[in-house]
């Protein structure tokens, strides 16, 4: 087959062509997301969003990138050349449970290696770039086996191992060259079933943002009215009921509005969940001191967060790495967040913290922002200063350093 003329430009038009070997593919980057998601800026994948920028460094440092998308998905995202293939989807019901007695059993997941065998497919045997499997650590020995060349890590951005049996969680590592994890937190869980073998192996590597995109806008913000953001995705873990119950116990005489965004799912078309009905219940007691906001993409959330006074993120999970946090951070944002997760290690001490599920403790945080006109120009002021610390231009050397080690 032809292989994909390499480019650093705009994203090519897809192709069906296989990935080709080489001295000039080192300084490529191959990025295998979950099948089925959009390389657009028309959903709110963090995963989509590390590779488009990781790809934009990549280029403007003279290096390639290619992503392996599922026909038929949105692919307009302008660095990075996109390959189709024709994913299936990743294993369900029966599936998946056969997945994790073969895992026990010592035997591949071949449910999992069948969803990602297209993207195999596209790989030349001979390829001797970097291929970056984002959260899928079923296929990592299958992809390596098949391009014994390149360099393959296992992106971690979520727990991954819940299923697997410390022998598979080791078999895992042995077959990577690295594992990424985007937090501390990650990496802390991997570690200790490992038992000392490979865990060399792991590496941090934090996300980052966009900072001459999400820039401070003060006079976007009303001086009579504190508006206070939330924006995610409409489902328990990231907290929003937590906010609402907060709001039902402000005292504070200052005149606020929330504003929640999001859905259940990146789509603003989408019917309200149970969980969203809920909310919606839970806020009537404020009134019009709350709004509701579908789904915003990526192209249009920029003045929404700039015309925020205060960002709330309460997730009531332990959130590995969330990219909300640092672009309302490098908006000059105010940020309350929970102490979850790895949210510590991206937001540093630079914002106010709660310990979810106390409402009572983010209450106090949100009076002390809402009151005191002081006090959110200076946290605002340490939230840019800590963003800028996470650009992407760094976090990109960071990578490469990294991907040395």
């Amino acid at each position: 087959m032809t292989s994909i003329a390499q480019t650093t430009g705009s994203a090519a038009k897809p192709t069906e062509s296989r990935l080709a070997g080489g001295l000039m593919a080192r300084d490529h980057f191959l990025q295998i997301p979950t099948p089925g998601d959009h390389y657009s800026f028309t959903t709110g994948s963090a995963i989509m969003t590390l590779i488009y920028e990781l790809a934009r460094k990549h280029a403007a440092a003279g290096g390639q990138s290619t992503i392996v998308v599922g026909s038929g998905t949105r692919h307009d995202y302008p660095v990075g050349e996109c390959i189709e293939v024709g994913f299936k989807g990743l294993p369900s019901g029966w599936r998946k449970a056969v997945d994790i007695a073969l895992g026990r059993a010592g035997l591949p997941r071949i449910m999992s290696n069948a969803a990602y065998a297209p993207a195999r497919e596209a790989i030349d045997p001979e390829f001797e770039g970097h291929i970056f499997l984002q959260n899928a650590p079923g296929p990592i020995g299958m992809i390596k086996s098949h391009a014994p060349k390149a360099r393959v890590y296992l992106h971690a951005h979520n727990t991954l191992f819940k299923t697997y049996s410390d022998r598979e969680v080791a078999d895992t590592v042995a077959a990577a060259d690295l594992i990424i994890c985007n937090c501390e937190f990650l990496a802390n869980e991997i570690a200790p079933r490992l038992h000392g073998r490979n865990s060399s192996k792991i590496r941090i590597f934090h996300n980052g943002v966009d900072t001459e995109r999400f820039t401070p806008m003060p006079e976007m913000r009303d001086p009579e009215v504190v508006n206070i953001l939330f924006v995610a995705r409409m489902v328990p873990e990231k907290g929003a009921d937590l906010l609402i119950k907060a709001a039902n116990k402000l005292t504070t005489k200052r005149k606020y509005k929330i504003t929640i965004v999001g859905n259940q799912g990146f789509s603003a078309t989408d019917p309200l969940s149970p969980y969203e009905i809920e909310l919606r219940k839970l806020a009537a007691p404020l009134g019009d001191k709350i709004a509701f906001m579908p789904f915003i993409d990526r192209h249009q959330i920029l003045p929404v967060y700039q015309a925020a006074d205060i960002f709330c993120a309460p997730s009531n999970w332990n959130e590995p790495c969330t990219l909300t946090i640092p672009e309302a951070m490098s908006c000059g944002t105010p940020t309350i967040a929970s102490r979850k997760g790895g949210i510590p290690e991206i937001a540093g001490d630079a914002v106010l913290y709660f310990d979810p599920p106390n409402t009572d403790q983010l209450a106090e945080q949100l009076t002390y922002l809402i009151d005191d006109d002081k006090a959110r120009h200076d946290w605002g002021l340490s939230s840019r200063a800590r963003a800028e610390s996470l650009d992407w231009a760094i976090r990109y050397d960071v990578l490469r350093h990294v991907l040395k080690s």
